[in-house]
C-alpha cells in the first residue's frame, strides 16, 4: 500500500480495516520524515569578495585578464572594484586609468568621491589630472574640498586649486597643526643666575700643646 493510498479513504471501507490503516500511514510518515531528516539541506553558497570584485570590473569594462589579476592582489577586493565602478559611472573612457589608480591608494573609495566630486562640482579640470592629483594626495577627500572651497570662494581656477592644495605648505595651519608652538615675536632674555664662588678651605692645624709658662 502506498502513501496515495492512506489518503484515499473511501466511506464504504470496513471499520476493522481503519485502524490497520493508520498504523500502516503512521509508519510511513515516520520514515519520510526520518529521511527528511538524515538529508542535510545544502545551504547557498555566498558570493565571496573576489567574485563581487570581478563581476563589477567586468561591468566597468575592464578585460577579464586584467581583473583577475588586480582582485587577487588586492587587499580589499569590494574596495578596489567599488573604486573602479564609481569612476566608471561617471567617465567610462578611463576604466584603465582608474583601475590602475584605485590599485595604488591606500583609501580606493576615498579616490573614488575625490574623482567624482571635483568633476561634478567645477569646471575646467581635465579628467585624466583630477584622477591623478586625488591620487597622489594622502587624504583626498580633503583634497577635494579644498579645491571645491577654493574654486567657489576666490573664484579660482580649478586647475589652480589643485595644484595649491597638493601642496602641502599652502593647508591652512588649521587643518595641519603643528605639535611646537610658534616662538613669540619679542622674546624675554633668559634670566641668568650668577654662580656661587665657594669660600676657601682653611686647613685645620694639628693640636699643639700649650706652655702655661709662655702662653
Amino acid at each position: 500500500m502506498s502513501r496515495q493510498s492512506c489518503l484515499n479513504v473511501t466511506p464504504g471501507m470496513k471499520s476493522r480495516t481503519l485502524p490497520r490503516l493508520v498504523r500502516f500511514c503512521a509508519s510511513q510518515l515516520a520514515i519520510a520524515s526520518l529521511l527528511a531528516l538524515a538529508i542535510p539541506n545544502r545551504p547557498a553558497l555566498a558570493l565571496t569578495e573576489f567574485q563581487v570584485c570581478a563581476s563589477e570590473l567586468l561591468r566597468a569594462d575592464v578585460s577579464p585578464e586584467r581583473a583577475s589579476v588586480a582582485c587577487s592582489q588586492a587587499l580589499a577586493p569590494k574596495d578596489l572594484s567599488g573604486c573602479v565602478l564609481r569612476i566608471s559611472y561617471q567617465t567610462p573612457t578611463i576604466s584603465d586609468e582608474a583601475l590602475a589608480a584605485c590599485t595604488r591608494v591606500r583609501r580606493p573609495l576615498e579616490l573614488a568621491s575625490c574623482m567624482v566630486d571635483i568633476n561634478t562640482r567645477t569646471e575646467g579640470a581635465e579628467v585624466i589630472r583630477v584622477l591623478d592629483y586625488c591620487r597622489r594626495s594622502l587624504l583626498p577627500v580633503r583634497f577635494s574640498e579644498c579645491v571645491i572651497g577654493l574654486s567657489r570662494a576666490v573664484d579660482a581656477s580649478t586647475p589652480g586649486a589643485l595644484d595649491t592644495c597638493i601642496a602641502a605648505d599652502d593647508f591652512p595651519r588649521e587643518l595641519f597643526p603643528t605639535l611646537v608652538p610658534p616662538p613669540p615675536a619679542n622674546p624675554t632674555p633668559p634670566n641668568i643666575i650668577p654662580s656661587l664662588v665657594p669660600a676657601p678651605i682653611v686647613p685645620i692645624q694639628p693640636n699643639v700643646p700649650i706652655n702655661p709658662l709662655n702662653p
